[in-house]
């Protein structure tokens, strides 16, 4: 939700602090270089003292910081509290994710996972909801108060939520099986020795095959979803608060993706494959909807089934990328390889597209920055081995 809020306040932000598309892009890229050692941190931590106080920190923390938003009297100002408020909140993906995977089935975990993730349409459309609400009427600055009521839900479910089962077994020093009481070494091994694990020579390739997938499908996810309502407000002529709606449209049908997805990458095809085939025809979606859609009905439609199919596979893909890394240090790969690929992603991406705007246009500059992208991920998850969903998390990462 908080980065739809942002997405809706960007014009009466450079409105009322008199800057320009270019400012703002450097704001977001600041943002997300903090949130690339955030995530990472988050992630050791995490492996290192357990899920469950990292989750209630970093939810409780960063709602307080985005609704500071709403108090910024300079832009500095604002920029501070954006940058620290997204850099916690951004840490917490690598923690959430790690959970739901330890926790789940294994049948049912990419099911499960894509349940899960069904908070990130909703949390659009919630926050394009409240954009149209309150935009008109009340200004950006409104859009901000209500991430205040987060923070007292947050330290509920910080005191009420175990710990999971896998990381306990983990810290249980008196385990006697083998993969337990290699676990346990987690606990005492060095910073450089658990990060080094990744690069391994049983680890490498799925760690650098990961990265760089993760890193092209989001940055394309990256600049659609901070620029496409201002794409629709100055390219296509529609109000701030229309285009908020029409987002609400579009988003419902991306969690019908979400839980589509999710059962095919579990039940039909494997996960590799899903979110290929997934990624393909987001990319072909996309250059359909930029190109040829102009009425409002055509946008909602195309600009829909365009997410629904790139966001889709990133849901299937982080439950891949989960699965094949062991329990001592599954979520510092979560950061590594996919926290820290999409924050590196949306460092570059406000920043290239935001000089590319005026030069190229809209419709090329977003067919370069998204369809690329988002093609090319899929090529490079081909190079990886082809497993069967529903396996045990210890039988994948062996």
């Amino acid at each position: 939700m908080d980065q739809a809020l942002f997405s809706y306040a960007i014009p009466g932000i450079t409105d009322e602090f008199n800057v320009g598309l270019e400012r703002i892009g450097q704001l977001l890229s600041l943002s997300f270089f903090v949130a690339s050692f955030a995530v990472v941190i988050a992630g050791v931590v995490s492996d290192y003292i357990g899920r469950r106080q990292m989750f209630g920190f970093l939810l409780a923390s960063s709602a307080c910081f985005i609704g500071l938003h709403a108090l910024s009297a300079t832009i500095g100002w604002l920029a501070l509290y954006r940058v620290i408020g997204f850099a916690l909140a951004a840490a917490l993906f690598p923690v959430t994710a790690t959970i739901v995977i330890e926790v789940s089935p294994a049948r049912y975990r990419g099911m499960l996972m894509g349940w899960f993730n069904l908070s990130y349409p909703i949390g659009f459309a919630v926050g394009a909801l409240i954009a149209a609400t309150l935009l008109e009427d009340f200004g950006w600055r409104a859009t901000f108060y209500p991430a205040f009521l987060v923070i007292p839900l947050a330290i509920i479910l910080g005191i009420k939520l175990r710990e999971t089962d896998r990381f306990t077994r983990l810290a249980d020093s008196s385990s006697e099986t083998q993969i337990e009481v290699a676990n346990t070494k987690a606990k005492r091994r060095s910073l450089r020795s658990h990060l080094g694990e990744l690069f391994s020579e049983q680890y490498l390739k799925r760690t650098l095959i990961c990265f760089f997938s993760s890193l092209c499908a989001n940055f394309a996810i990256q600049v659609s979803t901070y620029f496409l309502p201002t794409y629709l407000n100055q390219a296509k002529g529609i109000a701030q608060a229309d285009a908020a709606g029409l987002l609400v449209w579009s988003w419902v049908i991306v969690a019908f993706g979400y839980a589509l997805v999710s059962y095919l990458g579990e039940f039909v095809f494997s996960r590799r494959n899903t979110v290929i085939s997934w990624q393909c025809l987001g990319a072909a979606s996309f250059t359909i909807t930029f190109w040829l859609a102009d009425t409002k009905m055509a946008l909602m439609v195309g600009l829909g089934l365009s997410t629904m199919f790139a966001f889709g596979s990133e849901i299937v893909r982080i439950v891949l990328g989960a699965e094949l890394f062991p329990t001592r240090m599954r979520a510092t790969a979560v950061a590594c390889t996919g926290s820290l690929a999409v924050t590196l992603a949306a460092l570059i991406a406000p920043l290239l597209v935001t000089y590319s705007i005026p030069i190229l246009g809209w419709a090329w500059t977003l067919t370069v920055f998204v369809v690329g992208p988002l093609a090319c991920s899929g090529v490079i998850l081909s190079r990886l081995e082809n497993y069967t969903s529903g396996l045990e998390v210890e039988e994948l990462s062996a």
